[in-house]
C-alpha cells in the first residue's frame, strides 16, 4: 500500500511522467489500410477512369490520358489519409485529392478537394484559394509549405466529424470547421463559392479520389488511410444529394 501511494505521489509531483491524451489519435485497435502500394489499384473502383492511368517502373502512379477522377471502391467516414505527390514543372501540373465525395462520377460539386497545384507556372501566391494544398475554393492554405517541383511532398489529410485538418510536409496549412458553410456559394468569411451545396449540410462520409486533370503531369505513391472511429457509412453514392443532405 505505501508503495502504491508513494507511485501515485511521484507521477502527480512530476508532470513529465503524465501524458496528455490526444483527441485526434487513432484509436489503438486501427490499422492502416492500403489504398497504393505502388503495384496495383485494388483499391479503387474499376468504372473506366482507370485505364486513364499507368503505374510506372518505379511504382508511381499518375494519369496518362482523357481526364476524371480515380475512386475508392469503398466509402469512408472518419480517418487520416497520408500520400505522397510530386509534380512536372513548366507543364501546367493540376490535381486534387477529394475527401467525402457523395457522388463517385460527380466528385467536384458532392466532394472536397485537397489542391495539388504548380503555383509558380499557374502564377498563383501559396495563399490563394486554388493553390497547392488549399481547400478548394473555400480555405487558402495557412503556410508556405511547399517543396520546390520535381520533389515528393507529403499529404497528411485527417477528418473526424465536423474538423478537417491538412498538413503538407509536417505542417498544418488547413484547419477548417466544416459546419461554418451553412450556406451553398458561400464561405464563413462572406465570400464566394462555386459550389451548389453547402459543406456544413454534406454527409460526413464518402469516398476518397484523385483527380486526373488533363493528364498533367503528376505522380502519387505510398497511399494509406487510417479509420478514427467505428463509424460506418449510411449510404452508397446513388442517392441525390439532396436526399443525403443534414437538416440545418
Amino acid at each position: 500500500m505505501k508503495n502504491t501511494l508513494a507511485i501515485a505521489l511521484l507521477l502527480l509531483t512530476n508532470p513529465s511522467h503524465l501524458q496528455a491524451a490526444d483527441p485526434q489519435a487513432p484509436a489503438s485497435d486501427q490499422v492502416w489500410e492500403t489504398l497504393f502500394d505502388g503495384k496495383n489499384l485494388e483499391a479503387w473502383s474499376k468504372d473506366g477512369q482507370e485505364t486513364n492511368w499507368e503505374i510506372n517502373a518505379a511504382g508511381e502512379l499518375h494519369p496518362i490520358k482523357g481526364s476524371g477522377t480515380l475512386v475508392t471502391t469503398k466509402r469512408y467516414c472518419d480517418f487520416v489519409l497520408e500520400l505522397d505527390f510530386k509534380m512536372g514543372g513548366n507543364a501546367k501540373a493540376n490535381s486534387g485529392v477529394f475527401i467525402h465525395a457523395h457522388n463517385p462520377k460527380e466528385p467536384v460539386t458532392t466532394g472536397m478537394e485537397i489542391q495539388i497545384l504548380d503555383n509558380a507556372d499557374y502564377g498563383v501566391p501559396f495563399n490563394a484559394m486554388n493553390a497547392n494544398g488549399a481547400f478548394y475554393d473555400l480555405l487558402p492554405p495557412a503556410v508556405d509549405a511547399n517543396k520546390p517541383i520535381g520533389e515528393w511532398n507529403h499529404f497528411r489529410i485527417t477528418i473526424s466529424g465536423q474538423l478537417m485538418v491538412v498538413e503538407l510536409n509536417a505542417k498544418e496549412i488547413i484547419r477548417a470547421d466544416l459546419k461554418l458553410w451553412k450556406e451553398p456559394g458561400k464561405n464563413p468569411n462572406g465570400g464566394h463559392n462555386k459550389f451548389p451545396y453547402a459543406y456544413g449540410l454534406m454527409p460526413r462520409e464518402g469516398f476518397i479520389g484523385l483527380q486526373n486533370y488533363n493528364a498533367t503531369p503528376v505522380w502519387f505513391k505510398n497511399i494509406k488511410v487510417k479509420s478514427l472511429t467505428d463509424r460506418k457509412p449510411r449510404y452508397t453514392g446513388q442517392e441525390p444529394v439532396e436526399q443525403v443532405l443534414v437538416k440545418p
